[in-house]
């Protein structure tokens, strides 16, 4: 047989669970450099993910056994999508070992070292490749997709993108509005005005460019999504959360972070799926652009409300104002990438 096998849906859902899997190794991989002392490359944390990709390598394998069994050959011996895709497995595991010498060699790297260090961000690169098969699978099947269950894989895989952005990020992932986080007072804290004013402008700025570039990383996947499916009800939160929480979770501490995070993708994503209710099909202007709004406004002012009612917002009405429509314009501003086929297709 020359061409490739039709699409899986088992193996696109398996891929996308796979991908959720991954991400939640890496994340609690984080938060045990944050709570326990990690001094070893062999750490139960590290098992967590490069078992998960074990496993894919494993279920892509015996799929394309499977396959030739039935007299596909060569590449074809996979469906198209993961052709390409099965490239990820190595690029994984090579990274692996890169970060096993790393390590060696300069130690174990901590907080801001840890997601910036090259030998993760290849480990990172791999993960990406593989899960990008799910999307790419349904891209190519989108007549297919007419129910929430059948959408999971192409949401998961989604989802397993932005957790893994949202961990390189993770530095600046949250605005730290609640009250515990106000900045020192600068005639008190200081007799040096110019570094006073620093430090306030610094922290002031920060929450509000926060709110901008999460806002730009998490409505960058969510506007493609929206505007090349026709999402079932339900797909929109169900991203969110698979999106935001498993970071949320490994970040909170011993705040309200997590729950938070949780409150403000139901909500967000409630709203989402009402704005996409309507539409036939994917979202196309100016619904589109409506969209693109009011789902980051929904979904920062959750978060300033939720944190406001839980103890207590430090900025001012004027910042958060002011966040809150930076973000929607931000939003509304990835709208007008989106291609006049992307919104016909």
């Amino acid at each position: 047989m020359s061409s490739a096998p039709p699409r899986s849906a088992t193996l696109d859902l398996t891929i996308g669970v796979i991908g959720l899997w991954l991400a939640s190794g890496f994340l609690l991989d984080s938060w045990a450099h944050l709570h326990v002392p990690v001094e070893t490359f062999f750490t139960p944390y590290h098992g967590v993910f490069y078992a998960a990709m074990a496993t894919g390598a494993v279920v892509l394998i015996v799929t394309a056994l499977r396959n030739r069994s039935k007299g596909y050959t060569g590449w074809n011996v996979l469906p198209a999508p993961y052709q390409q895709a099965m490239i990820g497995v190595p690029i994984f595991f090579l990274g692996g070992v890169g970060d096993l010498i790393w390590h060696t060699i300069f130690g174990i790297e901590d907080r801001v070292e840890a997601v910036t260090s090259p030998t993760h961000l290849i480990i990172g690169l791999g993960v990406l490749i593989v899960t990008s098969a799910p999307i790419r699978s349904a891209l190519e099947s989108r007549d297919e997709l007419k129910t929430l269950f059948s959408q999971l894989p192409l949401l998961f895989s989604i989802a397993t993108w932005l957790e893994f952005i949202h961990l390189g990020t993770a530095y600046v992932f949250e605005p730290a509005a609640a009250r515990i986080y106000t900045p020192p007072n600068g005639i008190l804290y200081s007799p040096d005005y110019f570094t006073n004013s620093t430090l306030l402008l610094y922290k002031v700025g920060a929450g509000v460019a926060i709110v901008l570039l999460q806002t730009l990383i998490l409505m960058l996947f969510v506007v493609w999504v929206a505007s090349r499916f026709k999402l079932r009800p339900g797909a929109m939160v169900v991203l969110f959360l698979t999106a935001n929480c498993i970071i949320a979770a490994a970040l909170t501490n011993d705040t309200l972070l997590f729950v938070t995070y949780v409150i403000m993708s139901v909500v967000a994503g409630i709203v989402a799926d009402i704005l996409i209710a309507g539409a036939d099909g994917p979202l196309q202007p100016p619904a589109l652009r409506v969209f693109g709004f009011v789902v980051p406004v929904v979904y920062y002012g959750t978060y300033f409300a939720v944190t406001a009612l839980s103890g207590g917002v430090w900025m001012n009405p004027s910042l958060v104002g002011g966040a809150l429509v930076w973000a929607g314009v931000a939003g509304v501003g990835l709208t007008l990438l989106v291609p006049e086929t992307a919104r016909s297709g």
